[in-house]
């Protein structure tokens, strides 16, 4: 049986205090409807027990059941007991059932419109700022807990498939992986390495003596714990990094044009047909499709003529392809990530959509959206925060990317789908800004018979049956994105509305670009 999911709305456009109101009492109300008919259920059912008792209370009078002597008397009437009994049970069921129905009305209300939202992320944050208090005063702590929680997916894993899949390991460290990567993040933070070390053997003194002993957890300035100390602490690390990245990989990057062989990206407007482009792009050359002819991570610019005679453009980013020759190699991330936006802008990757944007012919004041999948949404959340002074970035929507951190300005509006047990997207360290311009939706994935059925039913994944599949695969975005559209969430229809509103009007022509990497 497929897997299915069900979605958690954060941020967006807050309901005024009315529209609140409204919903939460109408919630209520069904609620309360739910719990008078369950008390009359109960009623019944009670009715239904004491019927049944009846022969055994009286035993001598069995007319009550039309059996043993019937009474003479003129007067006398035999009850249908049997029946009556049946109609209370059939009453008991009936109530029963339409109690369920208003629970589960006021329950898709409640859901669909966010009602408990603000509480929820108060109390996942409060959680992660717990434990990352501890990780931080205790980092064996953060060890054994990481150890243990491993251990049980790895168990589960032996016991489901009988060998070892790793999908079962990221599940089961998913409730810490947040706090933990911030952790690391923070200590990183405290390494103060130079811009040039003189030598690796200075530099491996220096992350032994202070990245890795017994911190203090008071010696971490408290806006440590707002979040960011990932990016901050990459700053730190890519010193080490790019030096030796740009000696063994080089940093000539070339963009060139090309020409896929079948149609890939069919710039549909709204933000389901966005993803489903986005499937196309990326996971083709990714699962040994070549019939595109595109084998490296490719940027697909759609070019759009507006009623007023302007362009606008949407612009679909791929993930990781693998490729060490290739801007969109894994090591990357680690620039697109730094709290630093120089080397945010060194990045091959964003220096890459950059150059396609240039040879594209976008100009500074025509309107831009950008979509991207995991490392395709790092960089879209990059150039939304850095590169707002070249270009009119409208919107952006990311699949499993780690972008809490990026400085994206309130006129840029966000769509961030997310799994709760990817892992990927949990690397920021942070959850995202609960803003209006800002919506995330969090996808949690359930085994068919263990997914709520009827109105809040989740979203089917093809192809998810038997052998477990990463969930930070865009099928399962897409699912998460297909149900919380599926209620209706006002949040998620103004995103959606203003998505498709940014690149309203003609699809002109669909560009590609790839890019390589030299010395």
């Amino acid at each position: 049986m497929n897997q299915q999911v069900t979605a958690r709305i954060i941020g967006g456009k807050k309901l005024s205090t009315a529209e609140y109101r409204e919903y939460l009492n109408t919630a209520r109300n069904l609620s309360d409807g739910a719990r008078k008919l369950g008390i009359s259920q109960k009623e019944f059912a009670a009715m239904s027990v004491e019927l049944k008792a009846h022969p055994y209370i009286a035993p001598f009078l069995g007319t009550l059941y039309g059996g043993g002597m019937l009474c003479m008397a003129s007067d006398h009437v035999n009850l249908p007991y049997r029946h009556l009994l049946e109609r209370c049970e059939d009453h008991a069921r009936a109530l029963q059932a339409m109690a369920s129905q208003l629970t589960e009305l006021s329950e898709a209300i409640i859901r669909a419109q966010s009602l408990y939202e603000r509480a929820e992320e108060i109390s996942r944050r409060s959680m992660n700022n717990a434990l990352r208090s501890i990780f931080l005063s205790a980092p064996q702590a953060a060890g054994v807990a990481l150890g243990l929680s491993a251990l049980k997916g790895a168990k589960t894993s032996f016991a489901k498939e009988g060998k070892l899949n790793w999908c079962y390991l990221v599940e089961s460290t998913a409730w810490m992986q947040e706090p933990f990567v911030s952790a690391i993040g923070l200590h990183a933070d405290r390494l103060n390495i130079p811009e040039r070390p003189k030598d690796l053997k200075s530099t491996l003194e220096l992350i032994t003596s202070r990245m890795f002993p017994l911190a203090d957890v008071k010696s971490f300035d408290q806006a440590d714990h707002t979040g960011r100390s990932v990016n901050r602490g990459l700053r730190q690390i890519n010193r080490l990094l790019i030096p030796y990245y740009d000696a063994t990989h080089g940093d000539s990057l070339t963009v060139t044009r090309v020409y896929p062989k079948t149609d890939v990206v069919t710039g549909g407007k709204s933000t389901k047909d966005a993803i489903a482009d986005q499937r196309r792009l990326s996971e083709g050359p990714l699962n040994g499709d070549r019939e595109s002819g595109l084998e490296y991570g490719t940027i697909a610019i759609c070019k759009y003529l507006k009623a007023d005679g302007t362009y606008a453009w949407r612009i679909t980013i791929p993930g990781t392809d693998g490729n060490h020759d290739s801007p969109m190699d894994w090591y990357t991330n680690f620039e697109l990530m730094s709290a630093d936006e120089q080397q945010r802008g060194a990045a091959e990757s964003l220096r890459f959509l950059r150059e396609a944007m240039e040879q594209a012919g976008i100009q500074p004041d025509e309107p831009v959206e950008l979509v991207g999948h995991s490392q395709g949404g790092i960089i879209a959340a990059a150039a939304a925060a850095d590169m707002q002074d070249e270009y009119d970035i409208q919107h952006i929507a990311t699949f499993g990317s780690p972008i809490a951190n990026f400085d994206i300005p309130e006129k840029t509006m966000v769509t961030a789908i997310e799994m709760d047990n990817e892992g990927i997207a949990a690397l920021d360290g942070a959850a995202n800004p609960n803003t209006e311009n800002w919506l995330t939706i969090r996808g949690s994935v359930h085994e068919e018979s263990g997914t709520p059925q009827g109105i809040l039913s989740g979203a089917e994944v093809e192809d998810s049956s038997g052998e477990r599949k990463s969930t930070h695969y865009l099928k399962y975005h897409e699912s998460g994105y297909r149900y919380a559209y599926g209620t209706g969430n006002k949040a998620v229809l103004d995103h959606d509305r203003h998505f498709q509103d940014v690149v309203d009007g003609e699809l002109q022509e669909t560009q590609y670009y790839q890019g390589r990497i030299g010395k």
